[in-house]
């Protein structure tokens, strides 16, 4: 895969649609309840990973978040989360940016993203937040991360298989 110059006005551009779309999916397309979050903004991220930096990625995905929260805001804010959003685009960018689409990276980058930044991060930061206690947090999230894994997994698998990104990338 060619380098893509971070300065290029190919990537400023590329990068600000990637942002304005996980922003819809994350922010206008998505089911909130007090402890979880129904989202497919992870397709960007991974799209996102593939294309940029590990780094460059973590920054967008977080300023996607912030922007999100400040467009359309449904809880109060936390700076906690926006931890999370920098881990899950470093997370995706360091299995996914210039590197062979393997089944082993889709399944390791879902897994500590869905298990270590979604699960046991966010809630944390829920604990943090709402006082609530250990037993109900996870009584309720593992549950639902268990097949936010599962779907993370294939989702990604077939985005990589159908989409041409390699191709995005020799500008």
């Amino acid at each position: 895969m060619k380098e893509l110059r971070i300065n290029s006005a190919y990537t400023v551009a590329a990068i600000s649609v990637l942002m304005a779309m996980q922003v819809v999916l994350g922010s206008l397309l998505s089911i909130q309840f007090l402890i979880t979050k129904i989202t497919f903004s992870f397709i960007v991220t991974a799209i996102m990973a593939r294309l940029f930096p590990p780094k460059l990625t973590a920054t967008a995905t977080a300023m996607s978040n912030l922007i999100g929260m400040l467009l359309f805001p449904k809880f109060s804010f936390f700076f906690g989360f926006l931890i999370t959003a920098a881990l899950t685009g470093y997370t995706f960018g360091k299995l996914f940016y210039q590197k062979p689409v393997k089944l082993w990276r889709i399944i390791t980058a879902s897994f500590i993203v869905t298990i270590g930044w979604n699960l046991f991060l966010n809630s944390l930061w829920l604990h943090i937040m709402y006082g609530m206690t250990w037993n109900v947090l996870f009584t309720t999230r593992v549950p639902q991360e268990l097949l936010s894994f599962a779907i993370y997994t294939v989702v990604i698998s077939i985005v990589f298989k159908v989409l041409p990104i390699e191709r995005l990338t020799n500008r």
